[in-house]
């Protein structure tokens, strides 16, 4: 059994202030003295219901919205009140990949033609409901008119993100499905055919332990010299395992910020690639530590990676919005910092501007070799 859910999820504080607004139409009818203000009374309350199904975007989303325009047209026509014609406006612009693109049109130039007739009839046949109505109502009446179409642009970058984040998600998939192929065919290489050898000589050192003492002391110790290169061997393995590119920590990196409500933007990370594998491991550990303290102590909304070669090094900046360094400390992993970036030649700063500004620079490995 589904749950029911007042408003959708994750929109429930913009739902409920966008219902409040409906309060100035229905309070506007106190007191409901008469059959008329009843009526209009209830008719509002229903176009309260269906704004409500419409925020879930169902598949009658389509009817919830109608059923809205209808009594925002039965408003406007009546008494020339085009306020609530701003409701289903931002619904169809937010929801336009829910309906054909026909459909959308279709309501957008009904709504249009409805809202002229609305300001034309109903402040002249009604001056007593607001006097100066028309005055009022026209710069309103053109923002609701246009404004499915900048709710169709936001719903569209929204989209955009969001398939942008799957994207994401595959890519991550598929570099950690190379990286396992990679081990697995490094393990197959070199540790099959070692193993193999090892399993040979062993049977062969069976076979004649009682025959050739000898001949078996020199297969063991054969034997003895292929197992250490064979550890050697793995020990590299783990170690290239434990080695991350820029480009893999800043994926993480990003998941780590907007778990953390920070709006992470990047230029430029292409120019990692210039860089040698230990100083991309040694930069990844900084990255991720600076991003560690910008979530704990920084309180930041936004963080700005940006990277840039100037003649032989590469300048990476990282920089927040948050409260800034206001008492340097060598603890929260700064001194860590600075140590792996001298250990690749490197130099780090840290500084104050309107937030924490960290700058690294790192000698190209072209320079590192001349």
């Amino acid at each position: 059994m589904s749950k029911l859910r007042l408003f959708p999820k994750g929109e429930v504080l913009s739902s409920i202030i966008w219902m409040l607004f409906l309060l100035i139409p229905i309070l506007s009818l106190v007191p409901f003295d008469t059959f008329e203000k009843m009526f209009l009374g209830a008719l509002m309350l229903l176009f309260c219901w269906f704004y409500r199904n419409a925020l879930f975007q169902g598949r009658y989303f389509i009817y919830w919205l109608m059923g809205q325009y209808l009594i925002a047209a039965f408003y406007a026509l009546e008494l020339g009140y085009i306020y609530l014609f701003m409701f289903p406006a931002w619904q169809l612009g937010f929801g336009f990949s829910k309906i054909k693109k026909s459909s959308f049109w279709l309501l957008f130039f009904g709504q249009l033609g409805i809202i002229l007739l609305g300001l034309f009839f109903g402040p002249m046949e009604h001056p007593v409901f607001g006097g100066n109505q028309l005055a009022m109502s026209l710069p309103f009446g053109l923002f609701t008119i246009i404004a499915p179409l900048p709710g169709r642009e936001v719903q569209k970058s929204i989209e955009q993100r969001k398939q942008l984040y799957q994207a994401n998600q595959r890519l991550e998939a598929v570099i950690k499905g190379e990286e396992r192929n990679r081990i697995a065919r490094e393990l197959h290489d070199s540790l099959g055919q070692s193993l193999s050898v090892m399993t040979l000589k062993l049977d062969l050192a069976q076979k004649i332990l009682t025959k050739n003492p000898q001949m078996v002391s020199n297969e063991l110790q054969e034997i003895e010299q292929l197992s250490r290169s064979t550890l050697k061997t793995v020990r590299e393995i783990v170690s290239d395992m434990r080695k991350r590119t820029i480009r893999e920590e800043l994926i993480e990196i990003n998941q780590a910020l907007t778990t953390a409500k920070i709006i992470l933007t990047t230029e430029n990370e292409e120019l990692a690639n210039d860089l040698s594998a230990m100083q991309q491991n040694e930069i990844s550990n900084v990255l991720r530590e600076a991003v560690t303290n910008i979530i704990r102590h920084s309180k930041a909304t936004f963080c700005t990676i940006v990277f840039s070669i100037d003649a032989d090094w590469l300048k990476l900046s990282i920089k927040d919005n948050g409260v800034g360094v206001k008492e340097l400390i060598a603890g929260n992993g700064i001194t860590g910092m600075t140590e792996r970036i001298e250990k690749i030649q490197g130099t780090l700063y840290i500084q104050e501007d309107r937030g924490t500004w960290i700058r690294i620079s790192v000698p190209l490995e072209e320079a590192l070799n001349d």
